[in-house]
């Protein structure tokens, strides 16, 4: 394994807990680099980056604002062990350490260029760290660029409904269409991790959610031995590529970072709203609260099952001794599992409804709940004399189809309360 002394940086620049604020911030510029060192006497007693010395005045001396536990690393130690520091630390760089002296400065982006020449076996496409060095030379070349994220919508229903064997193969079937569907002279595609693909490119904003939206259609049509066409459907995330000046005193390490946190978030967002693009330059508001209501029509029964790459949602439901029941039939791809129970649970409630009232399916999204996540359920009411939206939530449990129901069943009871004498 290659040491963290054949990948740091030699040449080191240092700055004395007694110099100021304003000759440390001259150092970063002329040198463009991220972080200094802090030495009296050959000792190291701290380390000071751009971020530590905004705001402060330009006399401050640099041992009033340096960081003063530094976490180094030997010259000796794998380069492995220097970015499993640099991940726990959550730092980009470590000054590095022999016999107690600083004789070098090593970064994130240094040790991605080793580890990221690995590539995935299933794919044959590169990793994350190929894909974040890749980034952000493009950047210090003057490069605008966006990254998109391509994530699989309920890979894991496709996994347990098929098998992995045939989850593997849709992962090598979506890897293949994304290198024939982009431009090596401008895109550079990874697989970043499970069923989540990356792409760098250097097109503007506009022609990078075309090419998004082409991609979630190819996507849509793959077929592969063991699942039907249209049994995976992806979101994409996209962000940057909106750059109007250059420039200046830039962290590329951690720009490259914000984008992918950004695209990352952004096709989160697309599989929970629907939106299946979505820009993380335009962040969604999020749902309305959800109002509570009491049980008022109690479910008996759901069921869920899927043949020949199509499900059937069956869902029964009881209100004063009457028993009604409603289903939906449909494929299973993205979150149309949600939709189906979502609509077998509307085709039972329309046997309590007045007549004249129509309830129909407007939206579906999620809201992250700290470890969980709420299941959002919009409907629109309409009756000859007056429209409404509906809003039911329920957290995800086990069974997120009966989460599905309960959702929908939060909204309907809103309805119900006004439409039927049902007891509190």
């Amino acid at each position: 394994m290659k040491t963290v002394g054949q990948f740091m940086t030699e040449r080191v620049v240092t700055v004395a807990s007694r110099d100021t604020v304003a000759s440390a911030v001259q150092h970063l510029r002329d040198s463009r680099i991220e972080a200094l060192p802090v030495v009296d006497g050959g000792r190291l007693v701290g380390i000071v980056t751009l971020k530590d010395l905004i705001g402060h005045p330009s006399y401050r001396p640099i041992r009033e604002v340096m960081t003063r536990d530094v976490v180094t690393v030997a010259r000796a130690e794998p380069v492995t062990t220097a970015f499993a520091v640099m991940e726990a630390n959550g730092i980009g760089r470590l000054p590095v350490m022999d016999d107690g002296a600083v004789v070098g400065i090593v970064t994130r982006s240094d040790l991605l260029r080793e580890l990221g020449k690995l590539t995935d076996p299933l794919t044959e496409l590169p990793w994350a760290g190929t894909l974040r060095a890749t980034a952000a030379d493009l950047l210090k070349h003057g490069r605008e660029i966006a990254i998109m994220f391509v994530d699989l919508d309920e890979f894991g229903t496709v996994n347990k409904l098929y098998g992995h064997v045939v989850g593997d193969r849709i992962i090598r079937a979506v890897a293949a269409l994304l290198q024939q569907r982009t431009d090596p002279a401008v895109d550079f595609l990874s697989r970043y991790a499970g069923d989540e693909f990356a792409i760098i490119t250097i097109r503007d904003l506009n022609g990078a959610e075309a090419l998004a939206r082409e991609l979630r259609e190819a996507i849509a049509e793959i077929a592969v031995e063991g699942a039907p066409r249209g049994a995976i459907s992806g979101s994409f995330g996209i962000a940057g590529g909106k750059r109007t000046a250059e420039r200046v005193d830039v962290h590329f390490d951690a720009t490259v970072d914000d984008l992918i946190t950004l695209a990352s978030r952004a096709s989160t967002m697309a599989k929970r709203t629907e939106r299946h693009v979505v820009q993380g330059s335009r962040p969604l508001l999020p749902p309305p609260p959800a109002v509570e209501a009491a049980e008022r029509v109690a479910i008996r029964r759901v069921d869920f099952a899927v043949t020949a790459g199509r499900g059937t949602a069956a869902v029964e439901l009881e209100y004063d001794d009457r028993v009604v029941t409603g289903r939906a039939e449909g494929p299973v791809a993205g979150m149309a599992t949600t939709r189906l129970m979502v609509e077998a649970t509307l085709a039972a409630v329309r046997h309590l409804l007045p007549s004249g009232r129509h309830l129909t399916l407007e939206g579906i999204s999620r809201t992250p709940l700290g470890v969980s996540e709420a299941l959002n359920i919009v409907l629109l009411s309409v009756s000859p004399m007056h429209e409404e939206h509906l809003i039911g939530s329920a957290v995800f449990t086990a069974d997120p189809h009966e989460a599905a129901v309960k959702a929908t069943m939060k909204a309907v009871n809103l309805l119900l309360a006004g439409s039927l004498s049902v007891p509190a």
